[in-house]
């Protein structure tokens, strides 16, 4: 995400003559524009306040809705981008400006003290959202990761999300797998909620159903694994939006997706779950190094025992973060009473076993960090 001012000419009278946003050599390459290939279309729609902007080579066809008290609901035009050369010594220099139509710097009430907008790269657009709107969000997104299945994602991606709902977190579950084994991680096998439409109905603009797991938890299944170009385009707004209303957006991903990719750039951290055993490890190594220290929250063994071999793998994830702010919290001990929580349907903080506050205790540093 990059922020930006768009620049403002005026009137004699004081009104907006022209609005121009300046394009950033990166913002320019992503839409492949250029000297012979500059023409961009322009989307916004007065439903989710956002301008979306994308290279076409279509003709202008321009589309405005209005309503009956002439409030703009809906615009499409086709703009060329115009690119000014400069010569300095014997290098030339291109500046790409866009020029933003009027009824929509109107309609989002951009003024000379009021013009700083978040520009999203996503797919193949360029999503403009007025700043203002992105100070509402207050949420953060989370996905729990690792190149490898079966590693315990899911049932940490539930005992952190209901963790923080307990601390009055509003927390919003998401999942990368039609699967939907969040709900399996929730209830038992027998009150296992139905449902028509999902994420994939969200990102559409549809309705969808959302699924209370608890208090302050919520639940947004997916309806299968086929993801077409526009699901994948629409998408990091959708996240967006519900960063605004949710605290903490939590992912629970698979790896090898390219949903599971969209997800991951939309995230502020990272938590990576692993076994102590040579694969995983290398996999939440390789997860570190793809994604960066800085945006790695914690890592945590699930499933531990202490033998020989899987020492030497905690030694070598803690000597792998040590001197870093990636949390390293106790590893979580394979315990059979976990296996029967689960098929209860009830989570770590509904018990109060001895064994099960030993896994509280491996949550908490995460926790604390995040509350």
């Amino acid at each position: 995400m990059k922020k930006m001012n768009i620049s403002l000419a005026y009137k004699k009278d004081k009104r907006i003559s022209q609005a121009r946003l300046t394009l950033s050599e990166d913002l320019a390459n992503f839409l492949a524009v250029n000297e012979s290939e500059k023409k961009v279309k322009i989307i916004y729609s007065a439903e989710d306040e956002i301008i979306r902007i994308s290279k076409t080579d279509e003709e202008t066809i321009d589309n405005i809705k209005k309503e009956e008290k002439n409030k703009l609901i809906f615009f499409q035009t086709v703009k060329e981008i115009a690119i000014e050369k400069t010569t300095k010594g014997n290098k030339d220099y291109y500046t790409k400006k866009l020029f933003i139509p009027l009824p929509i710097i109107n309609a989002l009430e951009i003024t000379g003290e009021d013009r700083s907008i978040c520009i999203i790269k996503s797919e193949n657009e360029l999503h403009l959202i007025k700043e203002r709107k992105m100070n509402k969000k207050k949420g953060m997104m989370i996905t729990v990761k690792v190149n490898k299945g079966g590693v315990g994602k899911t049932f940490l991606s539930v005992q952190i999300g209901h963790g923080l709902a307990l601390n009055q977190k509003k927390v919003l579950l998401l999942t990368s797998d039609s699967q939907n084994n969040i709900l399996d991680y929730s209830f038992k096998e027998s009150n296992i909620p139905e449902f028509k439409d999902g994420l994939k109905s969200f990102v559409k603009g549809n309705k969808g159903d959302i699924i209370k797991l608890r208090k302050n938890l919520d639940f947004i299944p997916l309806e299968n694994n086929k993801f077409s170009p526009q699901f994948l385009n629409e998408l990091p707004t959708f996240l967006e939006k519900m960063k605004e209303e949710y605290d903490f957006v939590i992912v629970d991903s698979i790896p090898t997706m390219k949903l599971d990719t969209t997800f991951v750039s939309c995230s502020e951290k990272i938590i990576i779950p692993v076994f102590c055993d040579r694969v995983t490890v290398e996999g939440a190594l390789n997860v570190i190094d793809e994604a960066g220290i800085d945006k790695v929250l914690a890592v945590i063994i699930n499933l531990y025992r202490s033998t020989a071999t899987q020492n030497k793998f905690k030694e070598k994830l803690e000597n792998a973060v040590k001197g870093t702010d990636i949390i390293f919290p106790p590893a979580i001990k394979e315990v059979s009473q976990i296996e029967t929580l689960l098929e209860k349907g009830k989570t770590i903080w509904e018990s109060e076993s001895k064994l099960m506050q030993e896994v509280q205790e491996s949550i908490f540093p995460i926790l604390e960090k995040l509350l």
